[in-house]
């Protein structure tokens, strides 16, 4: 479901899951509440484009649709 660099940058936010065994509904909420935040704060430059991180987050996000 989610790319090496997905669970890489998941895990740097201290999301240290099996990402190879069905995540359980609570860390589906965990993982959305931490990246939602990251997305907030540092997902956008002063011109409200994406960044780097904000496009990692909005791709791991779109994953819960």
């Amino acid at each position: 479901m989610f790319t090496k660099e997905e669970i890489k940058y998941m895990k740097s936010l201290g999301l240290n899951l099996d990402f190879h065994k069905p995540l359980l509904n609570e860390d589906y909420e965990r993982i959305e509440d931490i990246v939602s935040h990251q997305l907030q704060v540092y997902g956008f430059d002063k011109n409200y484009n994406p960044t780097t991180i904000g496009i990692l987050c909005e791709n791991i996000l779109d994953k819960f649709d």
